[in-house]
């Protein structure tokens, strides 16, 4: 008898189970015009069946097994790309914005998870055949025939820690984001994970709508988790939450909970502030989820004031959903509860001091111990091996502080990763100080990048030579532009400093260091700067 270790066994029987509940939908048109399309559950699973037959009969012609990893380059943008996402291979997964990186850094990426081939949207065509590997364009699923008494490829035998699907950092490190490979009990455990964060209460069926790129963790792992209770998905337009998509999306669609980066629920929150039928909207939802930065404490007194259903979440793309505040009791905002089933460990941190926080994240603390949030080896939401920061488990690199018995409310980050840019994407700091140092060693003394929660990355720089002019400053950074430009190529659109408005240059020794180690602190940084920071980003947008 078959084990039954693939993830996508009890995905499978969740789409025979709710065959005629959509899955999928979307608003499609504009203005007056607009409609929904609905794909259900059954419709998935032909689509999905032929699929899997197409890429297994496909694969195996260029002599992929179905065990190797095959690398996907999806525009992240249509249903298409959930089908192949799900098609049996174990798929590296390359979103829209590695058309900036370009194929190199796919090639790299490939060879260091051994990648045996690339399947790509046909969009992205022209700049295949210089990879070295074989490479199949996806098809168009109308040209498909259904699959009518023909044998289905099975699903291959695995361990639960085999690695089921491969996404990427969405930051870089020395030019490339790393690997992330999710194993199959990570899958498994994931949908458990996410009825945990589920705490709506209603006769009929859940929709959330998706969250970014599906060739991003987020939105690609929805089907995993949202078919084991019949929830379906509705997809945002690319124009996201402007106040007519969020009407249509409820009364076309059906919407009735929220998925929402922090920064996306506080345009909604200002837009509700004035507007009775948007607040009406955000009252009606069943459940309002929130993640990937806190809101602001006038936006939470708010939520509280107005009663709208909300609850924050702390998930990372290693380590999925873990921490979840009470929907019932809105007046614990931010404070979170661990996700039931989930084994975690608070560890009092000695990397930074309540003292070195960001002045915002400073002025919400209690005073209290920081904790490091710690997943042990045998949880099986720990992260693969190869990712792992410690032999026993991993630690999540994000600060908390116990604000009540069993509560915790998140307090930024102890090591050099920020979150920036449009999506609030991960940007690893010390890789481009440190690329900054050594290809501009004979300009810069030192440096440091910020730019957490903010549009965009800055660099402050201490030269290493007397300016005593604005064109000897002007000449000097663009040395440095000039110096980091084969850096910057290979970075995500959000990483790269390409602009010298986004160079700000100080006096030798006048950037905040740690006391003990000399060490310059770059939260202090934002907080000292913070008015011409502010006026940085104020230009950028006009």
């Amino acid at each position: 008898m078959a084990s039954k270790n693939h993830f996508m066994y009890p995905f499978l029987d969740a789409l025979s189970q709710y065959a005629a509940l959509p899955l999928f939908k979307k608003l499609v048109g504009e203005g007056a015009s607009r409609t929904c399309v609905s794909i259900t559950y059954q419709a998935f699973e032909e689509d999905l069946n032929k699929t899997s037959l197409f890429w297994a009969q496909k694969l195996s012609d260029i002599g992929v097994k179905s065990s190797d990893v095959v690398g996907l380059w999806i525009t992240g943008a249509q249903y298409t790309d959930l089908v192949h996402l799900y098609s049996g291979f174990v798929p590296q997964i390359f979103s829209q914005k590695f058309t900036a990186q370009g194929l190199a850094v796919i090639g790299d990426l490939l060879s260091a998870c051994d990648g045996k081939a690339l399947v790509y949207d046909p969009s992205f065509g022209s700049a295949i055949q210089e990879l070295g590997l074989p490479s199949v364009a996806t098809p168009d699923l109308e040209t498909l025939a259904a699959i009518i008494g023909e044998m289905l490829p099975t699903l291959p035998e695995v361990e639960p820690t085999d690695t089921a699907m491969i996404f990427h950092t969405s930051g870089t490190t020395s030019g490339k984001p790393k690997p992330v490979p999710e194993s199959h009990r990570w899958f498994k455990f994931q949908t458990q994970q996410w009825q945990g964060v589920c705490q709506g209460s209603f006769n009929g069926q859940d929709l959330f709508n998706n969250i970014g790129s599906f060739g991003h963790v987020g939105s690609a792992t929805y089907p995993n988790h949202i078919c084991a209770a019949g929830q379906c998905m509705v997809q945002l337009p690319p124009s996201g939450f402007d106040r007519e998509t969020l009407l249509d999306l409820t009364r076309l669609a059906g919407l009735n909970n929220l998925f929402l980066y922090a920064p996306w629920f506080s345009k909604l929150i200002n837009m509700a502030r004035t507007d009775p039928e948007v607040l009406g909207v955000l009252r009606g939802m069943h459940q309002i989820v929130y993640t990937g930065a806190s809101l602001n404490p006038e936006d939470e007194a708010w939520i509280v004031e107005q009663g709208l259903p909300s609850t924050v979440l702390y998930a990372t793309t290693e380590i999925a959903l873990c921490l979840v505040s009470d929907l019932n009791d809105l007046k614990t905002l931010p404070a979170m509860r661990v996700v039931p089933g989930v084994q975690c460990e608070f560890i009092p941190t000695k990397s930074l001091k309540t003292s070195e926080l960001a002045g915002d994240v400073q002025d919400r603390t209690c005073g209290g111990q920081l904790y490091d949030f710690f997943i042990p080896a045998s949880a099986p939401n720990c992260p693969h091996p190869s990712i792992r920061n410690r032999p026993d488990g991993h630690i999540s690199g994000d600060l908390f502080e116990e604000v009540q018995k069993g509560y915790y409310a998140f307090r930024g980050r102890n090591d050099d990763w920020i979150r920036t840019g449009p999506g609030l994407s991960f940007c690893d700091t010390k890789s481009i100080e440190d690329n900054c140092m050594l290809n501009c060693a004979d300009l810069v003394k030192n440096c440091t990048v910020v730019g957490h929660y903010k549009p965009a990355v800055v660099l402050f720089i201490e030269p290493a030579l007397s300016l005593p002019g604005e064109t000897d400053v002007s000449a000097f950074k663009a040395g440095i532009l000039r110096q980091t430009t084969s850096f910057n190529d290979r970075l995500f659109q959000h990483e790269r400093i390409t602009d010298p408005n986004f160079i700000v240059v100080v006096p030798p020794g006048s950037l905040p260091r740690t006391t003990e180690k000399g060490n310059i602190r770059r939260k202090a940084v934002e907080d000292e700067y913070a008015d011409l920071l502010q006026q940085i980003y104020n230009n950028m947008k006009s």
